[in-house]
Parts: C-alpha cells; sequence; structure tokens
C-alpha cells in the first residue's frame, strides 16, 4: 500500500483546499471514495466516510490546508488569520515573530487561485513580498504576474508533491492521512473515517462535535490521524510513530494510549511519545502544541477523546513538508495492525 498511499498524496495535493475553501476538495473526496463502494456523506464541514461495520472504529482527519486569501486591490492575507475574523470574529493580533514566521513560509512562493466551488483555475503569480501589520493586524502579501481578483478568492501553492530518495515532500499536511485513510479502505478498514474542515483554523473539532452529537455516539477512543513537526532529520528517516498523552489544551484517553503504546511495542514499531520528549527536554505546557482532539477534549470537557497517531515531518506547513518511506510504513503499517488484523 505505500505506492498507492504516495501516489494518492500527490493526486489529493493536487487539488486546492485552503481553508475556508475546501468545497472543491470534498467534492473530489466524495467521488473518490464512492468509486471505492463506500458510504459518503457530506455536511457543513464534514465529509463522513463508512465501511461494513461503521461502529468498529471512528479515525478522524482534516482535509484544509493553509494558503492566501484575496481581498481585492491586489492584496492577501493569510487565509488563517482570515477565515477566523470573517466567520467567527477572532480578531487574533499576531506578534511580530508570528507574522515574520509566516511570511518566510510563503515569500518566493508560486500560488495559484481558484474559484472555490468549482476549482477553476483563475490565474498564478509569485508572492512578492509580506508586510506585516499594514492592515488589521494581519500579514499583508503582494502577489507578482497575477490579475486582480475578486475579494475572497483563495490561493493555493503550485508546488506539487515529489518523491525521491526515499522522501516524500510537498505540502503534505494532512493530505498522507487522507491517502492513508483510503489505503485503510482499500486494505480492509470497515469502520468510520470522519474528514474535517477547518482544522487549521482550530475549529475542526465542531465539526466533529456536531456529528457524535447528531448520531448519539459517545466515544473515548476516536484516533485523530496527522502530521507531526520535527526539527531533526534523524527522527525522520527513523520513522516512528508518534503518540501523545496529551497537547498544550488537555490531557488524552491515557489507558487507549498505553494500549497504542504496548501494540506498537509488541508489533516491533518504533515510536515516541511527543510530550514526554518536549518535557523531558525542558519545554513547558503551553509548549506542547495544539491538536485537533485536544480541542475537542477541552471544548467538549471530555465528553469525547481518544488518542492521536502522528507521522513525522519536517519544514512543517511549507510547500516542501518532508516524511520518508520509513516512517510511512510504519504509520500505515501500525494503522493497519489495530484497525484492520488484530483490532484494539
Amino acid at each position: 500500500m505505500i505506492n498507492t498511499i504516495v501516489q494518492k498524496t500527490a493526486e489529493y495535493l493536487a487539488v486546492p483546499s485552503v481553508v475556508g475553501h475546501e468545497q472543491f476538495f470534498m467534492d473530489f473526496l466524495y467521488e473518490d471514495f464512492k468509486n471505492e463502494g463506500l458510504s459518503v456523506f457530506k455536511n457543513d464541514g464534514l465529509l463522513e466516510v463508512h465501511g461494513k461495520s461503521p461502529k468498529d472504529a471512528i479515525i478522524c482527519a482534516h482535509i484544509d490546508r493553509h494558503g492566501l486569501i484575496s481581498l481585492g486591490d491586489d492584496e492577501y492575507v493569510y487565509a488563517a488569520q482570515y477565515m477566523k475574523e470573517i466567520k467567527y470574529g477572532e480578531n487574533n493580533l499576531s506578534s511580530q515573530k508570528q507574522v515574520e514566521s509566516i511570511a518566510k513560509r510563503f515569500e518566493g512562493e508560486k500560488v495559484y487561485a481558484y474559484h472555490p466551488d468549482s476549482g477553476e483555475h483563475l490565474g498564478e503569480g509569485r508572492i512578492e513580498a509580506c508586510y506585516p501589520h499594514m492592515k488589521n493586524n494581519d500579514a499583508l502579501f503582494f502577489v507578482e504576474g497575477i490579475a486582480q481578483l475578486e475579494q475572497n478568492i483563495p490561493l493555493a501553492y503550485t508546488r506539487q508533491a515529489s518523491f525521491e530518495g526515499g522522501m516524500l515532500k510537498g505540502q503534505i499536511d494532512n493530505v498522507i492521512s487522507i491517502a492513508v485513510v483510503y489505503a485503510l479502505f482499500k486494505g480492509g478498514y470497515e469502520g468510520t473515517a470522519l474528514l474535517t474542515c477547518e482544522e487549521e483554523i482550530g475549529k475542526s473539532w465542531m465539526h466533529i462535535a456536531e456529528y457524535l452529537d447528531g448520531m448519539q455516539i459517545n466515544t473515548d477512543r476516536l484516533l485523530v490521524l496527522d502530521t507531526s513537526p520535527y526539527s531533526e532529520q534523524k527522527v525522520i528517516d527513523e520513522g516512528p510513530v508518534i503518540f501523545r498523552n496529551r497537547d498544550k489544551s488537555e490531557v488524552f484517553n491515557k489507558v487507549f494510549v498505553d494500549q497504542l503504546k504496548m501494540r506498537c511495542e509488541e508489533i516491533k514499531r518504533p515510536f515516541q511519545v511527543k510530550d514526554e520528549v518536549l518535557l523531558a527536554s525542558g519545554k513547558d505546557i503551553d509548549d506542547l502544541g495544539s491538536t485537533e482532539l485536544g480541542r475537542l477534549v477541552q471544548s467538549t470537557e471530555g465528553k469525547w477523546s481518544g488518542a492521536t497517531v502522528q507521522i513525522p515531518t519536517l519544514m512543517y506547513h511549507t510547500s516542501n513538508e518532508t516524511t520518508s518511506v520509513k516512517a510511512i510504513e510504519n504509520y500505515y503499517g501500525f494503522l493497519h495492525n489495530i484497525l484492520i488484523e488484530d483490532r484494539i
């Protein structure tokens, strides 16, 4: 299935899905999973995919990615900031350090505009510069070589996935997890997958909660799939499965997490517990990062919980985010074991 995962990652990455404008990608995934004979349903902010035994397990992964949004007048802002402001009324003031970090990720990148409903390409250009704190404390971008666009048109990276030397590169967060979900269904997974929008603005938990509440599902064994940022090449080469006892927001289902760690040991897959490594290095709870699961547990006061299973990557949240074949093998192999071969 590794070739399938690599191919699907590249295929999915070619379909734009800027946060707040994921509908075209959701429609694409709807058809793709439907063609595999699965039951697929579109909801506001969430795509539900069911195998033959939907209650066996629930896995979650997000489909949105970072990009820019047009303000008109040849001005563009970071989509995650903008969508929080216009949809949820959250005018979070960015620090200079945050804005500079955002600018560094994007400056010089080639991008293309697309119609949010049809996916039609509306022009291409290159991000020329970013000027911090110029409009509502947002990072304001200028794109060279693109025709003036209407307001609220999304811009996605043009750079696609590449695979060479045992390394998969691209804007793979969280496309690679969607590809793994596809491979799991192909490999015999019969449970449910919830594919969410708006994770990059911290709102995907709301769509999961609405689904679980509407279906009257009470569970503390959700499996949330994602990438996990690292700066050491050694970790990527070794490719451990990444678990967390908690993130900065909340503690997860400790019994479930411990079961996953024990299974990893039993099947001799390498693993690492992210929060334990960070805390041991002198970091604080606030440095543990924010996850979809943590936000869900915190916001619902523990009504739902579970565990995260993540794949380690370098150059997180860029168009060159990188992981290894070894990491993909361990990530998929572990999930296949607990969801298909010998369910936990």
